[in-house]
C-alpha cells in the first residue's frame, strides 16, 4: 500500500512537471508572434482590431460584425483585459491557447498510452505549423480547440473512472469548443463514444445537457438570431473556395507543407507496428484492455474522430489552410498510441526540419513590415485624432490604433460575395462626419472601383503605395 501511494505521487510530480515544461516550450515558440510589430494574418488583424474596438464600448454581434462563435470575442476582450490593453494585448489570447492544447493533448495522452507517448503527442501538436498558424497570431481556432481536446481527455478519463461530473465536465467543454468554432464539433463524436462505453447514458445526457447551457449561456446575450445569422448562416451562405477534391487536396497539401515532422511520426508508428506484425520487433503493449469493444478503443475513437474532421472540413464551403489544425491533436494521439522510438523521431524531424522552417518561419520569427505596409500604418495614424478609418486590411488598422464603422470590421470576401458590403454601402459609410479615411489595400476593395463614389463624398488621394494600394483622406475632415 505504501509503494502505491509512493507510485501515485510519483506519477503525479511527473505529470506536473511534464505539463509545466511543455507549457513554458508552448509559450517560448510564440513569443515572437506575440510581440510582432505587424499583423500576422487577416484574422490576427481582423480580431486585433475587433480587440479594440472592443475597449471603445463596440458591441458584438450588434455593431461588431461577428462570423465567429459567440464565445470567442468575449474571451479575445478578457485576454486584452489581462494584457492591460497594450497594443499585442490581444494576443494573450493565442499564447494562452497554444499552451492550453498543448497540455490537454499531453492529459489524453496520458489517459490511453505511455508517458513517453503523451509527451510525443503533446510536442507535435505544440510544434505543428498548422496549430501554430492558428495559436500564434489571434484566430477563434486556438480557444475552439483547447477546449475540444480538452473534451476528449476528460472523456478519456471518464472511461477509467466513470463519474457524472467528468461526464458534465466534459460536455461543458465540448460546448465552449462549439461557441468559439462550430468547426470543432467532430470532437463531439469522440466525446459521445467514449461516454457510451461505459453503458450509462444518464451520463450521456448529463454531458448533453451542459453543452447545450454552455452553448445557450454564450449566445443569449447577444440574441440568439443575430448569433445564428453571423456565425451559422453566413458562414454555411459562403461560395465554395474550391470542389471537394480540391478540398482534399488542399488538406494534403497544407500537412505536407506545415506539420511534415507530424507526417514523419505518423509514418515511422504505422512501420513500427507493421514491423510488429510480421515479427521483426517487439510488439508494443495494447491501448485497451482485449475485452474493449472494437468502437470503444481509443485507436478506434481517434481514427473516427479524425475522419469526421477531415469529412468535414472537405464540406466546408469557406475551407481555409489554417482550418487543417483541427485535424492535429487526433493524428497525433494516434501516434502516441504506437510511438516510434525517439532517435527515429528525432532523425525523421531532422530531414525534414529544413522544409518545415521554410514554411513555419512567418509565425516563428515574424518579419516587420516592409516600407509601404508601414507607410500605410502611418498614414492612418496622421488622420485627425478621434477619426474613424476604412480599410479592407483591418489590421494596418489595429496596428495604427485607428477604429473604424459598425459593421466595416471584417471585410472579407464572403461578405462582398454575400452584398454585406457594396461599393454604395462604403460610399454612405465613408460620408459619415466621423470618418477621414479610406485606406484600399487589395483586390476587395479596389475591384469596387471607388475611387469616383469617394471623390463625391470630399476625398482625395493623400498617398498611394503602388498598385491599386490607396489611401484617401476627406478634405477638411473634422471628427465631433
Amino acid at each position: 500500500m505504501v509503494a502505491e501511494r509512493a507510485r501515485a505521487a510519483a506519477d503525479r510530480r511527473a505529470w506536473w512537471i511534464d505539463a509545466a515544461v511543455l507549457a513554458v516550450i508552448a509559450v517560448l515558440l510564440r513569443i515572437p508572434a506575440f510581440v510582432a510589430s505587424r499583423h500576422l494574418t487577416y484574422d490576427d488583424g481582423f480580431f486585433g482590431l475587433s480587440a479594440i474596438e472592443m475597449r471603445d464600448g463596440v458591441v458584438p454581434f450588434r455593431d461588431l460584425f461577428s462570423p465567429q462563435g459567440p464565445l470567442h470575442l468575449p474571451l479575445l476582450y478578457v485576454a486584452d483585459l489581462v494584457g492591460l490593453r497594450t497594443a499585442n494585448a490581444p494576443r494573450v489570447l493565442p499564447l494562452v491557447a497554444g499552451a492550453a492544447v498543448t497540455v490537454v493533448t499531453y492529459a489524453a495522452g496520458r489517459r490511453i498510452t505511455s508517458r513517453y507517448g503523451a509527451l510525443v503527442a503533446a510536442v507535435l501538436v505544440t510544434t505543428s505549423g498548422s496549430i501554430l498558424w492558428t495559436t500564434a497570431g489571434v484566430a477563434s481556432d486556438g480557444p475552439a480547440l483547447a477546449f475540444a481536446i480538452g473534451a476528449v481527455a476528460v472523456s478519456f478519463g471518464y472511461t477509467e473512472t466513470p463519474t457524472s461530473s467528468r461526464a458534465i465536465a466534459a460536455g461543458a467543454l465540448l460546448g465552449a469548443g462549439l461557441v468559439a468554432k462550430a468547426l470543432a464539433a467532430p470532437a463531439g463524436l469522440a466525446v459521445a463514444l467514449l461516454l457510451l462505453s461505459r453503458r450509462r447514458p444518464r451520463d450521456l445526457a448529463y454531458a448533453a445537457g451542459a453543452a447545450v447551457v454552455v452553448v445557450l449561456g454564450a449566445a443569449l446575450p447577444w440574441g440568439l438570431g443575430r448569433v445564428w445569422d453571423q456565425s451559422v448562416v453566413y458562414n454555411r451562405d459562403a461560395s465554395r473556395v474550391t470542389s471537394y477534391p480540391g478540398a482534399v487536396t488542399k488538406a494534403l497539401h497544407t500537412l505536407v507543407d506545415r506539420d511534415p515532422i507530424v507526417l514523419v511520426a505518423a509514418g515511422l508508428a504505422v512501420a513500427m507496428l507493421v514491423l510488429a506484425r510480421i515479427g521483426w520487433v517487439r510488439a508494443a503493449g495494447s491501448d485497451s484492455p482485449a475485452h474493449e469493444p472494437l468502437l470503444f478503443r481509443p485507436a478506434s475513437v481517434l481514427v473516427l474522430w479524425l475522419a469526421a474532421q477531415f469529412g468535414l472540413l472537405v464540406y466546408e464551403p469557406a475551407f481555409w489552410a489554417p482550418h487543417v489544425a483541427f485535424l492535429i491533436a487526433p493524428l497525433a494521439l494516434l501516434v502516441a498510441l504506437r510511438p516510434p522510438p525517439v532517435l527515429a523521431l528525432l532523425v525523421g524531424a531532422a530531414a525534414v526540419m529544413p522544409w518545415y522552417l521554410s514554411n513555419v518561419h512567418p509565425m516563428l520569427w515574424p518579419d516587420p513590415y516592409n516600407r509601404a505596409e508601414q507607410a500605410a500604418v502611418d498614414g492612418l495614424r496622421d488622420l485627425p485624432p478621434g477619426s474613424l478609418a476604412i480599410s479592407d486590411e483591418p489590421g494596418f488598422l489595429w496596428r495604427a490604433d485607428r477604429l473604424t464603422v459598425p459593421y466595416l470590421d471584417d471585410s472579407s470576401i464572403k461578405r462582398i460575395e454575400q452584398g454585406q458590403i457594396t461599393a454604395v454601402k462604403l460610399q454612405n459609410a465613408a460620408a459619415k462626419p466621423g470618418v477621414c479615411g479610406v485606406l484600399v489595400w487589395t483586390s476587395r476593395y479596389s475591384n469596387l472601383d471607388l475611387a469616383p463614389r469617394l471623390r463625391t463624398v470630399g476625398y482625395e488621394v493623400k498617398a498611394r503605395y503602388g498598385g491599386p494600394r490607396v489611401l484617401y483622406e476627406k478634405r477638411d475632415c473634422r471628427p465631433r
